[in-house]
């Protein structure tokens, strides 16, 4: 009997000969909850090298221009959707969009602003009141956004739990193609530098900047450098700088392969049963339980 082979095709979100850009998109100042002035904290980000940054007060929109002339990073409109229920990033914004109780309208007033998108927010915190915390379900049934913090890193010094590449996996394994994103969500100097996103862009400039983040051409990191993401036939490369464990990891979570080193290859098997898979992510281990998290590759039919 013949063996039935897998036609699949691997669509990487990744591109070649980019630059990587490092940068924050849930940022805090005196203008809500934050104990520092616009100022303090753009001057703080750029002298630790970041590339880009976005300003994004509870329910208050800053908007940039005033600021830009004070820094060579490129400053990204922001604000987080606060009040009445779960927190939305909204990036990239033009205009403040009200709070409304009903966060699918939130959602949908988002995206009804040319080239903004939204992000779900810090869902493993475990906030004081109910309806502040994204539940599994909610997320579930909210449409148009582009992805959802997979790591927050002030919720290291609130109830809860940084990463929530749990509720990430869930989300990816139902069908909801959405992007992994990581935080400082700084409100002070000690918030500063928990994670960030790492953008390939061919530019500095905010709208390409922008449409790689919509378009998933980036990773997270809280220490790991990534220097690629290539793929070729069934062949998955990944090369960093100082990862020292690297994992493969499919559709709910599933670790397809290991390897303890800093690259690593990864190839589909030639199984009918691997369209089942749904996609393939890395997650690479470094020193000081420092991490990175690759968008995901998904797998389609061919």
């Amino acid at each position: 009997m013949a063996k039935e082979t897998s036609e699949i095709r691997l669509i990487s979100p990744y591109a070649e000969g980019q630059r990587w850009l490092r940068g924050n998109l849930h940022t805090h100042t005196t203008f809500s909850d934050g104990k520092r002035t616009p100022e303090a904290v753009i001057k703080d980000y750029e002298n630790r090298g970041y590339d880009f940054l976005a300003i994004s007060d509870h329910d208050v929109f800053v908007k940039p221009d005033k600021y830009q002339r004070m820094t060579q990073m490129t400053l990204i409109p922001g604000v987080e959707v606060s009040a009445n229920g779960p927190h939305i990033l909204h990036v990239n914004a033009q205009t403040l969009v009200p709070p409304h109780e009903n966060r699918q309208q939130v959602l949908d007033e988002i995206s009804a602003q040319p080239e903004s998108f939204a992000v779900l927010n810090h869902p493993n915190w475990l906030a004081p009141l109910p309806d502040l915390h994204f539940s599994h379900e909610r997320m579930r049934s909210l449409t148009g956004y582009a992805g959802i913090e997979i790591y927050n890193g002030v919720i290291e010094r609130l109830p809860g739990i940084p990463l929530a590449t749990d509720q990430w996996d869930l989300l990816l394994s139902k069908g909801h193609r959405v992007w992994g994103f990581g935080h400082d969500d700084s409100h002070d100097v000690q918030d500063v530098e928990l994670a960030w996103n790492v953008v390939q862009s061919h530019d500095r400039r905010g709208g390409p900047i922008v449409a790689a983040l919509r378009e998933g051409r980036f990773y997270v990191s809280t220490g790991v450098e990534i220097q690629s993401v290539r793929i070729k036939d069934r062949h998955i490369v990944i090369l960093t700088n100082n990862a020292m464990r690297i994992r493969f990891i499919s559709r709910w979570g599933v670790i397809r392969h290991t390897m303890d080193s800093q690259a690593a290859e990864f190839i589909i098997p030639d199984d009918p049963n691997v369209r089942d898979w749904m996609y393939i992510r890395m997650e690479c281990y470094g020193p000081r339980g420092s991490m990175a998290w690759t968008q995901p590759i998904w797998i389609e039919a061919g």
